[in-house]
């Protein structure tokens, strides 16, 4: 009988297709239903595709701005930057990477940035590429935004990152290397104590920065912090781009009579390469 019915035309190939849909049928009820739920829907991303220019051997703050879609939180970026750019980050996270200016919390719908501080080379002078990589969470909650399918809703907190690539110009320095802020110094008769010249550096940062006083009126005898042949600025060995900083020199008018003395400083520093340049100073003793 069974070989009969098997024999009839059609039966043998409705046979196998019935055994076929059977098969398919049950592979789908034991399969576990496909979960969407790690897939990042916050929509975080950057708005930001060119930073503020930079010129060769400039340190600077720069930004980059974030929005999303839904909260992300635990917000952490960091950069990576072309070998010889020094990245640095706030101090307030530990110096390992940066947040978010309002908290560590990009909201939804809302904008937010992120700071770093690059420091360009003299040889960097071309623009160059830097890349962010930043890491959030996105908790679910329950209101069903992270709801899998057939499951239902869930509490957990998801990791996500996403990552942006950002151009940094690079444009040529313009304006004066520093500006000499103290033209005249003011000293009582007889004095011997430290007075302060102030100088503000350009648009770059100028290394091994060092004043030192030139040919000196008879009566006057200058020192130097540490007994060195020279001072520097009191903030370390750099001028900064930008910044104002000053070198202390004692001033030993004992023997110089009253009057006021123009007195020649000797400058030197380093920016593509080492540099001497003149300055003077008015001594005014009283």
């Amino acid at each position: 009988m069974h070989d009969r019915i098997a024999s009839v035309p059609g039966m043998r190939s409705r046979a196998v297709l019935v055994a076929a849909l059977g098969a398919l049928l049950a592979g789908s009820l034991g399969a576990a239903p496909t979960a969407t739920a790690d897939v990042d829907k916050t929509g975080a991303r950057a708005l930001t595709t060119q930073t503020a220019p930079m010129v060769p051997g400039q340190s600077a703050w720069l930004s980059v701005v974030w929005t999303a879609d839904r909260n992300a939180s635990n917000w952490s970026t960091t950069v990576t930057a072309p070998p010889g750019v020094t990245v640095t980050y706030p101090t307030t996270r530990g110096g390992s990477d940066t947040s978010l200016y309002g908290s560590d919390t990009l909201v939804g719908s809302t904008r937010d940035f992120t700071a770093f501080k690059l420091s360009v080379p003299y040889s960097q002078t071309s623009s160059f590429p830097i890349t962010l990589t930043s890491t959030y969470t996105d908790t679910c909650g329950d209101n069903g935004q992270c709801k899998e399918q057939g499951i239902g809703n869930d509490d957990k907190a998801r990791d996500h990152s996403t990552t942006a690539t950002v151009t940094v110009p690079v444009q040529p320095a313009t304006g004066p290397a520093f500006t000499q802020a103290t033209s005249t110094l003011t000293v009582a008769a007889g004095s011997n104590d430290f007075s302060d010249i102030a100088f503000t550096g350009g648009q770059a940062d100028l290394a091994d920065f060092t004043v030192r006083f030139g040919a000196l009126p008879p009566g006057l005898a200058v020192a130097y912090p540490g007994d060195a042949p020279a001072s520097r600025p009191s903030r370390g060995a750099a001028l900064t781009g930008g910044t104002t900083d000053h070198v202390s020199v004692r001033l030993d008018a004992t023997a110089l009579p009253p009057g006021s003395y123009t007195v020649p400083l000797v400058i030197t520093y380093t920016a593509a390469a080492p540099r001497t340049v003149p300055g003077t100073v008015t001594l005014v003793v009283r």
